[in-house]
């Protein structure tokens, strides 16, 4: 994102991430297109984050010196494998409560404290009519990295989003409800789209034979809702070289039992002029990452403390008046609060008293504590060494516990479901999900009766 009032540059370098190469491309806006003059690549690290952003930025700064290309402003486009994703249908809200929601979503189905994500979303209209959203997150630390990274390049980064995601790749799609298989250095992006927009994205890294691949595609396919699953009628997926017959058989056999139409396509454009041509000609992507920027009025503001601007007579005036009359709102601001405050103080003060009470006294009422033993009970049956956490715990009644958390391999969560399938307390006990992904998540419940003795 650009500052508020701030002209967009006429030339870009167009950064496209990948798992194993870089590739950039200098981009310049000609009218309604947009021309590439000059392009390169450098090879990445096997792990990009435990490299030293100085030494991926010099050997960046290097290949752009090599192919003649100065510009300082650029933009990148972030991998699918790099990004958790998660999708939800949007509640009838608006304003700080609809934002609450979405929070709360993420909160419940990332792996991290949102505080540690930098969180972006795309909108949708499913076939039968209803609003959702693609949520994409990709930690803070690693945003920072690749940030460090550019400013050892000596580039300045105005956006970070993801191509596939961008209107110029969507559009150019014969169909507007498909899916679409795209061929990565380690495996496939699996993408799908609804009205245009993304609606689905996950990485199938390490999928390269036909049954894998099959599995996956049939796997993600069916976690869409049954209208979107029902509008998909086309599966466009990109050639390449390396992946030939036992990917076009995979793709065959999901097309046949999903009665999908299998499309063969060619990029006519790389993902960096794709990527370029949307920012240049104002495409709004609805992925984007980049942190808010500081306002002009804090920019301007900082100006003025710095002492190098050497406004006199007027402009002094004029900024005296500015601030006198923001210190004026904020007085009658904040007296009109303190008046609304007095009337409701004694309110207030008995519902907190009352609250305060609660608290207090409500342990004293139940001498069992079912749900203390119950909870003791469950984290005895994890392992102590931490291969195996949970993420969400419901009880319900009556002494209904359903729980879902991440495993760290297959062994370790079967171990741990062992000793509860052992456990005279466990009745019921029934597995609803295990799927691997990066790592393996799982979800199951039972009924917990407490033993007598």
């Amino acid at each position: 994102m650009i500052g508020w009032k701030q002209k967009k540059p006429t030339a870009v370098v167009s950064l496209d991430w990948g798992y194993e190469t870089l590739r950039f491309e200098h981009v310049r806006k000609s009218g309604s297109t947009c021309r590439s003059e000059g392009k390169g690549h450098i090879d990445l690290p096997d792990d990009l984050f435990k490299e030293t952003p100085e030494a991926i930025g010099s050997k960046l700064r290097d290949a752009l010196d090599a192919a003649g290309i100065k510009e300082k402003n650029c933009i990148g486009s972030l991998p699918i494998g790099w990004l958790f994703t998660c999708r939800t249908e949007i509640p009838e809200l608006d304003g700080e409560d609809l934002e609450f929601f979405f929070e709360t979503h993420a909160e419940r189905e990332f792996p991290f404290p949102i505080d540690e994500l930098s969180i972006s979303r795309s909108v949708f209209t499913s076939p039968s009519h209803k609003p959702h959203a693609l949520l994409g997150a990709l930690p803070s630390a690693r945003l920072d990295h690749l940030n460090r990274i550019l400013e050892a390049a000596r580039l300045k980064p105005l956006s970070w989003s993801v191509s596939c995601a961008g209107s110029t790749f969507l559009k150019a799609l014969p169909d507007a409800n498909a899916l679409c298989l795209i061929p990565t250095s380690s495996g496939f992006d699996l993408l799908a789209v609804c009205g245009q927009r993304l609606a689905m994205a996950r990485s199938l890294n390490e999928t390269d034979s036909a049954r894998q691949i099959a599995r996956e595609i049939k796997i993600s396919v069916g976690e869409l809702s049954a209208d979107l699953q029902g509008s998909l009628k086309s599966c466009f997926y990109f050639q390449d070289k390396q992946k030939g017959g036992e990917f076009q058989e995979a793709l065959q056999e999901v097309a046949d039992r999903l009665d999908l139409k299998p499309t063969s396509l060619s990029n006519q454009n790389s993902n960096a002029i794709d990527l370029a041509s949307d920012f240049l000609l104002d495409r709004a992507n609805p992925f984007e990452f980049l942190p808010p920027k500081v306002s002009p009025f804090q920019e301007w503001s900082q100006r003025i403390s710095t002492g190098r601007n050497k406004w006199i007579g007027g402009g002094a005036t004029a900024a005296a008046l500015i601030v006198g009359l923001l210190f004026f709102w904020q007085g009658q601001k904040l007296q009109a609060l303190d008046d609304e405050w007095k009337a409701m103080e004694v309110q207030v003060g008995e519902l907190e008293e009352l609250q305060n009470r609660i608290r207090l006294y409500r342990p004293w009422f139940d001498e069992t504590i079912p749900t203390l033993k119950l909870i003791r009970h469950l984290t005895e049956s994890f392992p102590e060494r931490g291969d195996v956490w949970v993420k969400d715990l419901d009880i319900r009644e009556p002494s209904t516990v359903v729980c879902s958390g991440f495993a760290k391999s297959n062994q370790a969560w079967l171990e741990m479901l062992k000793k509860l399938q052992n456990s005279p307390e466990v009745k019921d006990l029934r597995v609803d999900q295990v799927r691997e992904d990066k790592q393996l998540s799982f979800s199951f419940r039972y009924r917990w009766e407490e033993s007598r003795k």
